[in-house]
């Protein structure tokens, strides 16, 4: 291994030693090293700086507004500033990543020229690429991980998270795309949608603790579920609760029917086998249909409330489209994102009633009347909510699938900071960069979505072709 590294080191500088000796070969060593080096570095700086400093400043400047402390708003924007600009943050931690992508490059490329790797300069630019950025980011990302896990465990987690789905996809698309029939093309991004939603809405239900906490608690302010209804369920999965048997959590559901104003009676576990669709329900009706079309009308207005006035900002941007043509498609577009989380949210509850009592117990009449509740009824319903991604157009669908897959993948992993876990990790990250950059090297258009057009913003693909 010595004898290796020595050799490769003896390599690059032969590589180098002719630009080093010619002024004119030195011009184009410091060409390179502004346009191939700096220059993405700083880009990369920018838009980490930018991703980093927007969101908390407008924060800061709405906090001070709504406190009535505007002498706060300056200072407040100047310390999230400065702040961000510290050596072990995002933005730092991009630049270094990018210059030492570019740095490595032309010297791991002029290496297996030498060496005569690979005779197709394609194959040869990609793999030089995966190797360079394998190499920059397992030496950059650690003091980066170890720096923000002390603000929380989701910072660096989230973005491994988010690498790694979309170096999957991007991997898997590459390779499917010659060889797979148009229909799974069609519905891969749907499959992929329902596949991390069915993950995400279980660990929702009974594993809270495998999502973010705010991730969590969004969710459950969308589904607009009651407490109680989700902590009863979860105390019939822990076996804390058996239907027909006497126990300390036997009443639990009474002051949720006092609440409504129901009869306290009809709460107790032992009396009433299951709990009553009505009480799921909320008490609005009886009828499961009914109640997953107010869950569908509520899951609406929260969606409107939010898209309406997003899309209706986007307007104030100039463009050469005639207004009454985007009013329109900003009205069509608030619509059906809202009739897609309605729908998310009713056909969730709807499952879960098919489950637990209007349909899986007269199909499957062996089972223990407890399994469609501890289990079967939420499993229904994550997998279910999946399937409203069809409402949405094709560009949407890949949207929302490349935004839930990475929470989806992070239900399956653990969380725990541990060496262990830390180190697999960084290893994760690392590939999941190296296969990212050299795909984006090898073909722009293969890594999908906004990340795609990033990383093609960033890098000079053109570089070493």
């Amino acid at each position: 291994m010595y004898l290796s590294i020595t050799h490769n080191v003896f390599t690059v500088m032969e590589i180098l030693a002719p630009l080093l000796k010619n002024k004119q070969k030195q011009k184009l060593l410091w060409d390179h090293i502004v346009k191939n080096v700096a220059k993405p570095s700083m880009k990369a700086f920018i838009y980490a700086y930018l991703y980093l400093v927007l969101p908390k400043a407008i924060g800061r400047i709405l906090s001070a507004i709504k406190k009535n402390k505007y002498d706060k708003i300056l200072p407040r924007i100047k310390k999230t500033m400065i702040n961000a600009l510290h050596p072990l943050k995002f933005p730092v931690f991009s630049a270094s990543l990018v210059a030492g992508i570019n740095i490595l490059e032309p010297i791991v490329l002029g290496i297996f020229k030498k060496n005569k790797v690979l005779k197709n300069p394609t194959s040869r630019l990609f793999f030089a690429t995966l190797v360079s950025a394998l190499v920059s980011a397992i030496v950059t990302f650690p003091a980066y991980q170890n720096h923000v896990l002390g603000y929380g465990r989701y910072n660096s987690l989230d973005l491994t998270l988010l690498l790694a789905t979309r170096a999957m996809d991007t991997a898997l698309s590459s390779s499917l795309a010659k060889v797979a029939p148009p229909s799974l093309a069609k519905y891969g991004d749907a499959l992929l949608f329902i596949a991390s939603c069915t993950c995400i809405m279980f660990c929702w239900f009974f594993y809270p603790e495998k999502l973010p906490p705010s991730y969590h608690k969004w969710i459950t302010s969308a589904a607009n579920m009651d407490v109680e209804l989700w902590e009863v369920l979860r105390l019939v999965r822990q076996k804390k609760i058996v239907y027909g048997e006497h126990g300390p959590y036997e009443d639990f559901l009474i002051p949720y029917f006092e609440k409504y104003g129901e009869d306290p009676r009809r709460a107790n576990t032992v009396r009433t086998q299951p709990i009553e669709c009505e009480a799921v329900h909320a008490f609005k009706t009886k009828s499961c249909e009914i109640h997953a079309l107010w869950r569908f009308w509520r899951g609406f207005e929260f969606a409107a409330s939010v898209y309406t006035p997003l899309n209706l900002l986007m307007l104030l941007f100039p463009s050469k489209t005639k207004m009454s043509v985007r009013l329109l498609r900003a009205i069509r577009s608030s619509v059906r994102s809202s009739c897609f989380l309605g729908a998310y949210i009713g056909f969730y509850w709807y499952a879960v009633c098919l489950a637990r009592t209007r349909l899986f117990p007269k199909l499957f009449p062996h089972i223990p009347r407890v399994r469609f509740d501890d289990t079967i009824c939420a499993a229904s319903g994550a997998f279910a909510c999946g399937f409203s991604s069809f409402i949405e157009t094709a560009q949407r669908r890949k949207e929302l699938a490349l935004f839930v897959a990475p929470r989806g993948l992070g239900t399956l992993v653990p969380s725990e900071p541990t060496k262990k876990n830390l180190a697999i990790e960084s290893i994760v990250f690392s590939i999941s960069l190296a296969v990212l950059v050299a795909y984006s090297k090898n073909n722009s258009s293969s890594v999908r979505g906004i990340f795609g057009k990033g990383l093609k913003q960033v890098f000079n693909i053109q570089s070493f072709e």
